[in-house]
Parts: C-alpha cells; sequence; structure tokens
C-alpha cells in the first residue's frame, strides 16, 4: 500500500479585530508571504494522518484571522496514492466573517528560493469549508529522485496570499523554522566467547546517554537458530524512549586488523510506511565467521560496531524573522543582502569536489550502469570518461558499452567497484587495507587510472611483511610492474630466511614454480657479484 504526503494549510479564527479590513476596489494591492523550512526534514517521523504544523502567522489584512501550515509526511489518507497535496482549511467563530474570498498560491522552494513547483488559486472560503491541491508532487521525487533540486535536508515550504487588485506596492514576509531533533549513537558491541553462543542467546549492553544517568539504548545480539535456514546473526537496537524513531542503521565488524567490515545497513526515512528497523541481520552468517575466525574472532571475540540514526520529534518551532509593509523593490534588496550576508558568514562552504562527491550519492542525472555478477552501480559517463582512458574508449567508439550504457565487471567485488568509483569522483579512499589495496591495483591497471594505482602500489610497499612478499611478486609479476616487482624481490632476498620458509612461499612454489625460480636465481646472481 501506498501512502502519500499532504500538505495542508489551516485558516484558524482567533479574534475579530474591529477597523482593519481591506478595501479590495481600490487599486492597491497587498501580499502576505509565509516561508516556513523545515530541518531535517526526511527525519520526519510521523506515521500515516499524523500532522506537522507550522508556526502560526496572520497579518492586518487578514481580518484577524490566524494561519499555518499542517504538513502531512507520510499521507494524510490511503486513497491519496504517494503524492504531496496541498490544500486551505477554514474554521472561525461567529462573529468571524460569513465568507472569506482569498487568491494564494503555495510552492515548494529550491535552495535559491526559486519555486520548483507552485499551483496558484482563488476560492472563497466558508465556515468549516476548505478547498486545496491533490496529486502535486510524488513524495518519492522530493525524497529519492530529485531530491538534490528539493531537499538539503530542508524542506523549503512558501504560501503566498494576495489582498486587492492592481500593482503590488507592499509585501509582509514571515519567515519560521521547524528543526527535526536526531539523535546520533555510535558504539562497540563486543561479544565474548562468541563460538559458545548458543540460538537465541541474548547478549546485550546497555548505551547510555551523555546527559542523563539513564539508558538511551539497549543492544542486543543473537544467533538465530539453524532448524531451517542458515543462522543469522541478528543485531537488535531498541530505545529506551517511545519518542526515539530510528531511522538509519549500518553495521560494521572490526576485523584482527582494526579494519571495519561493513555488514547491513537500513535507511527507513524514504519509505512510506516506515518499517520497523531496529532489527537487522549481518551480512555474515555465524557460519561465513566461525570458519574465518582469524579475521572476525581474535581472541573468540565478536566486534559489533553500530550506527545509529534516531529522530526524536521537534527540536523547536519558530518565528524567525518578519519584514512588515515593505515597498517590492526594497524587499528585493533586503532579500539580495540577506542571501549575500549568509554567503559571507557561512562556514559550509562547498567545493566542486563536494558537489561531485554529492551528485554521486544522490545519484543525481547518472547515466551508465556498472555490473558486477551481484550488483548495479549507477554513475555518469563524463566521469568515467574523464579519469580512465579505458572508459573513454568504451563510452566514445562504437563498442557494446557504448551502445547499451552497461559495463559489465565480473571480475571485481562489490565493494572494490564501490571504492572504485568513490575514488573516480573524490580522489579518495576510504578503510584501505592490504586485500582492498591489492584489488583495487588491478582495477587501476586494469582501466588505466594512473592515480589511484601509485596509491594502492605505495600502499602495498609500506604495509609489505614476509607473509605478504610472495603475494605482491605474483602481483608484481602479472601486471609487468617492473618497479613494484623490484621492491617485492629486494625485500624477498632481504629477508630471505623467513620469507623462504613462510607456508605463503611454500604455496608459490606450488602454484608459479617458474617465478620462484626466477627469484632463486636472482638470488644468485647477487650473490656471485658480492
Amino acid at each position: 500500500m501506498r501512502l502519500e504526503v499532504i500538505l495542508i494549510i489551516d485558516l484558524l479564527f482567533v479574534e475579530a479585530r474591529c477597523g482593519l479590513k481591506v478595501d479590495i476596489m481600490s487599486n492597491r494591492r497587498k501580499e502576505i508571504v509565509f516561508k516556513w523550512f523545515i530541518e531535517n526534514y526526511s527525519y520526519c517521523w510521523h506515521k500515516n494522518g499524523e500532522i506537522l504544523i507550522s508556526p502560526e502567522f496572520t497579518d492586518d489584512d487578514l481580518e484577524g484571522t490566524v494561519w499555518c501550515l499542517y504538513l502531512y509526511p507520510r499521507g494524510r489518507t490511503d486513497k491519496q496514492q504517494n503524492s504531496i497535496s496541498l490544500s486551505y482549511v477554514e474554521s472561525w467563530e461567529d462573529d468571524g466573517p460569513e465568507d472569506f474570498p482569498l487568491k494564494f498560491e503555495l510552492a515548494l522552494l529550491a535552495a535559491d528560493g526559486s519555486p520548483l513547483i507552485s499551483k496558484e488559486m482563488e476560492f472563497t472560503f466558508k465556515k468549516n469549508f476548505g478547498n486545496g491541491i491533490s496529486n502535486l508532487i510524488r513524495m518519492d521525487d522530493v525524497l529519492l529522485r530529485r531530491k538534490v533540486e528539493f531537499l538539503q535536508d530542508t524542506l523549503s515550504v512558501r504560501c503566498k496570499i494576495w489582498i486587492g487588485e492592481g500593482i503590488t506596492e507592499h509585501v509582509t514576509e514571515i519567515r519560521a523554522r521547524t528543526r527535526i531533533e536526531i539523535e546520533q549513537f555510535s558504539f562497540l558491541h563486543v561479544i565474548e566467547n562468541f563460538s559458545a553462543l548458543k540460538s537465541n542467546q541474548m547478549k546485550t549492553v546497555q548505551i547510555k546517554h551523555p546527559s542523563k544517568k539513564k539508558c538511551a539504548v539497549s543492544n542486543s545480539v543473537y544467533v538465530t537458530d539453524a532448524s531451517c535456514c542458515e543462522r543469522k546473526i541478528i543485531v537488535k537496537t531498541m530505545p529506551h524512549s517511545l519518542k526515539q524513531i530510528l531511522c538509519k542503521y549500518k553495521l560494521s565488524l572490526l576485523n584482527a586488523s582494526g579494519v571495519f567490515v561493513k555488514c547491513g545497513e537500513a535507511d527507513n526515512r524514504c519509505d512510506p510506511d516506515r518499517q520497523n528497523i531496529d532489527s537487522l541481520p549481518l551480512t555474515l552468517t555465524q557460519e561465513a565467521i566461525m570458519s574465518n575466525k582469524s579475521e572476525y574472532l581474535p581472541d573468540d571475540r565478536l566486534s559489533v560496531f553500530c550506527e545509529c540514526v534516531f529522530s526524536t520529534g521537534e527540536e523547536y518551532k519558530m518565528h524567525e524573522k518578519t519584514l512588515y509593509e515593505i515597498p517590492t523593490v526594497l524587499l528585493n534588496q533586503l532579500n539580495d543582502d540577506d542571501q549575500n550576508s549568509d554567503e559571507e558568514d557561512s562556514s559550509d562552504y562547498t567545493t566542486a569536489l563536494d558537489d561531485l562527491i554529492a551528485v554521486y550519492n544522490n545519484q543525481f542525472l547518472t547515466d551508465v550502469e556498472l555490473k558486477t555478477k551481484t550488483k548495479s552501480f549507477f554513475a555518469h559517463k563524463i566521469m568515467l570518461c574523464a579519469r580512465s582512458s579505458v572508459f573513454k574508449v568504451m563510452m566514445s567508439n562504437d563498442m557494446k558499452e557504448k551502445n547499451t550504457g552497461c559495463i559489465q565487471i565480473d571480475d571485481l567485488d562489490n565493494d572494490t567497484v564501490q571504492q572504485l568509483l568513490l575514488f573516480l569522483y573524490s580522489d579518495h579512499l576510504e578503510n584501505l587495507h592490504w586485500e582492498s589495496a591489492t584489488k583495487l591495483y588491478y582495477a587501476a591497471d586494469k582501466y588505466e587510472i594512473k592515480k589511484l594505482k601509485v596509491i594502492c602500489s605505495d600502499f602495498l610497499e609500506d604495509n609489505l611483511s614476509t607473509s605478504t612478499a610472495a603475494e605482491l611478486l605474483v602481483l608484481a609479476n602479472a601486471h609487468n610492474d617492473f618497479n613494484l616487482k623490484k621492491v617485492a624481490e629486494d625485500f624477498i632476498l632481504e629477508h630471505e630466511q623467513e620469507v623462504f620458509g613462510s607456508v605463503e612461499w611454500e604455496k608459490l612454489i606450488e602454484t608459479d614454480p617458474k617465478l620462484v625460480i626466477k627469484t632463486m636465481h636472482l638470488k644468485y646472481k647477487r650473490n656471485k657479484v658480492l
């Protein structure tokens, strides 16, 4: 069942003020503009039918009525499917006006204040009767497909009301802000004697709130029964307050090398039904972890790193600025000054690099698919061509990849492709370790990404050991990398006793005896020279 997001404006009567009616027959036209900024909008905690209400606003020319915006982040009814709807609903007491004619516009704004989507209406309101706009825009357009346009996780809503006819002389602009409160908790849950953990046996820790004596979160880890399927490892995170709604959940394992290995994540912010995500299975089963104890179970301890983001309600709701009865020309100047001042005072300047990463993370206007055996990654042809001569040939010549918009990459795993794309957009690598460096070196050489190849080579050289020397020798030899091969050979001959006696070298004797013979011959030649 798909749900909607509805934005409703309620017209509420507060008091009938005398002598404040507008002569609508004059040539004077007055505009009243209300802008409402909702920070952390994607963390709205509401279920279907629950309302987020803006601060109230009014003006002398509104005959004593008071207004506010009603927003339904996950829909008002089940029938209006997955769409944002905007409407007015009025309510006033007997001493208010019987009829209230109104011309108005409702809009969702871009970051620069321009309307991304808007609708003008004219309607005469009667007591306890409303009107509005249905199916203005799809909910997933705002939260997903056009997120970069609508949100920097602040949704901007504008209500503009016209009073009178003729040329607009004066504008009253009222700005209000609501901030959705979020709390983030990151912690390491260590399970001792993991191999002895029985089915459904809970291992629980309590995470204290930093400003309170009571606990904020309970975290439990247990293994499911294997009677019908594989034994899954479940992590269950429960808040101690009903106000805390878990919105983002990311799990990693801390391996024996001190490196975080991603093992599951969930995010329900864009889910119309807001499914509960407080229980999440690790992507690795108990059998997979037990079969690789040296990697995941040093001293029989499983270390689970949890990153949780909770929505906890409204942090504040307030009016932040009012420009009262400002001439139109002056209002534009003031708004320009405000924007310039915000730019000068801001410490959040973004660089071109930041913007490129944001374009990739938000999957904005992607036009090419990189496909592994199990997953698809979407990117931009222009970026691939700019960073890789191999991708450039694929995309510019009459090849299968250009015609289909799909690049098949069966020889790389998902994590390697993810890291490769991140580097293409950012020149940055996260959590580089020996295994990932060797895989990325392979990818860099294959697609002729020179800078990535140099970074991986430097890492491998800096982290070379007697147990990895044979692997580096094989890698350098396979890619005809003379410089890297010499580094491996020099290290091997310098530590020949430890390397030649290692398990890794014994395996190399079986898998590549020719390479072993060449290395031993090199040792003989160097000894002869000495």
